[in-house]
């Protein structure tokens, strides 16, 4: 599991001066690119293999504000044979304020399909498994 602070901005109040929508998807970026550098710790975009956002569902539980950092905590739900599902959060001052779940694929770029993970991305990844 990963755990990253960010600082609310100015730019990102909406006008009744809460984080606007449009914000999350950008912190659960922040928090995904963690798991991203455990199959590519370079982010070398030039790779075989990639891992792709096929999917992303978010539940706006709280607003937010400025004031007070986020931290958004990031751990995998779920790996498959070319797949994971990744579980993740946004508190602030304790609370939580926000819930996604991010589907990612091992996408091959010649084949322009799915693979398979290599057995040693499987184990890097399954150190992150999120406890229920």
């Amino acid at each position: 599991m990963f755990r990253k602070t960010l600082t609310p901005r100015i730019s990102e109040l909406n006008g009744a001066r809460h984080i606007g929508h449009y914000v999350i998807p950008v912190w659960l970026e922040e928090g995904y690119i963690e798991i991203i550098k455990l199959v590519n710790p370079e982010l070398n975009w030039e790779t075989e293999t990639t891992l792709f956002l096929v999917n992303m569902n978010i539940d706006y539980i709280r607003e937010m504000n400025l004031g007070k950092d986020v931290e958004v905590v990031t751990g995998i739900k779920k790996i498959g044979k070319t797949s994971l599902v990744l579980d993740q959060k946004i508190f602030q001052g304790g609370e939580l304020c926000a819930r996604g779940a991010s589907t990612f694929v091992n996408f091959q770029h010649s084949t322009k399909k799915t693979t398979t993970f290599p057995p040693a991305f499987l184990e890097k990844l399954k150190e992150h498994m999120m406890e229920d």
